[in-house]
C-alpha cells in the first residue's frame, strides 16, 4: 500500500496536468467493424464508466445494458479511498448503439479527460486525451475502450558490492484505470412511448356558457341611467283638464 501511495504522490507532482478542453489533443479511432465477440451479442448493448485494478479496485461502474428501447445511467464513481475519481459520467444503450462519456478522471493529483466511446450497429469510434509525463499515462484502449490510464511505480538503483555499477531501477503497474467502454449489434431502438401522435391536439377543457347567461360585470365599471329598472326615477305630472292650480 505504501508503494501505491508513492505512486499517487509522484503521478501529482510529476504527471503534467491536463486543463482546459482546449488544450487537449484528442486521440481518436475512426469507425471500424465490431470484433467477432462484438457482433455476437447482437441483440444486447452495453455502456460502462470506469473499472480499476491494481493498488485499488472498483468493479465497472456504473453500467447499463439494453437490447431494446434506450435505457440511460451517470454521475460520479470513486474507490474507497478516493484515490481514483470519474466525474461527469454519461452512458446510453439501446438497440443497435451504445455510448459512454466521461468528463474527467483524477488519480491521486493529477485530472485528465473527456473520454468518449460510441457505438453504432457495430461501428465503434473513440475519443481519448493524449498524455504521459512522470508515471502516470494514458492510452488508447481499443475493442470498444475509449482510454487506459496506467500509473507505475519504480525502485531507486542500488549499487551491488562485487562491481559497484548500480542496479537498473524496476518497475510495475501500481493502478490501471479503464474508461469508457461500450458494445453493440445491428439494431434499431424503438420510439420512446407515452407521447401522443404527432398532428393531434387535445380537446380543449373550457366550456362556453349556456345561452341566456350575462357577462359578469367588471369592478368599478358604472351603470348607466336606464341600465337597472331600480335607478329610474318616476314622471314629472303633468297638468290636464279639469284641475285646477294651487297657487300661494
Amino acid at each position: 500500500m505504501n508503494t501505491t501511495r508513492n505512486a499517487l504522490a509522484a503521478a501529482g507532482a510529476g504527471a503534467l496536468l491536463i486543463g482546459t478542453l482546449s488544450t487537449f489533443a484528442s486521440s481518436c479511432t475512426p469507425a471500424t467493424a465490431a470484433p467477432p465477440a462484438l457482433a455476437a451479442a447482437a441483440t444486447m448493448s452495453t455502456a460502462t464508466g470506469i473499472s480499476v485494478s491494481g493498488g485499488e479496485h472498483l468493479s465497472a461502474s456504473p453500467s447499463v445494458s439494453s437490447s431494446g428501447a434506450i435505457k440511460s445511467a451517470g454521475g460520479s464513481v470513486s474507490t474507497p479511498s478516493g484515490a481514483v475519481v470519474a466525474s461527469g459520467i454519461s452512458l446510453e444503450a439501446g438497440a443497435g448503439f451504445a455510448e459512454a462519456r466521461v468528463t474527467s478522471v483524477r488519480v491521486g493529483g493529477t485530472t485528465v479527460g473527456p473520454f468518449t466511446a460510441t457505438c453504432r450497429n457495430g461501428a465503434i469510434t473513440t475519443s481519448a486525451p493524449k498524455s504521459g509525463s512522470g508515471n502516470l499515462k494514458v492510452s488508447p484502449g481499443g475493442h470498444g475502450i475509449a482510454g487506459v490510464i496506467t500509473v507505475t511505480t519504480s525502485t531507486a538503483p542500488t549499487r551491488t558490492k562485487e562491481s559497484g555499477a548500480p542496479n537498473k531501477p524496476t518497475s510495475g503497474t501500481a493502478i490501471t484505470v479503464t474508461v469508457a467502454t461500450v458494445s453493440c449489434g445491428a439494431g434499431t431502438p424503438p420510439p420512446p412511448t407515452g407521447n401522443p401522435p404527432s398532428g393531434t391536439r387535445p380537446a380543449p377543457t373550457h366550456k362556453p356558457g349556456a345561452p341566456g347567461t350575462s357577462r359578469p360585470g367588471v369592478p368599478g365599471q358604472r351603470h348607466q341611467q336606464g341600465d337597472n329598472p331600480g335607478d329610474r326615477t318616476a314622471p314629472k305630472p303633468q297638468p290636464k283638464p279639469g284641475h285646477v292650480a294651487v297657487t300661494g
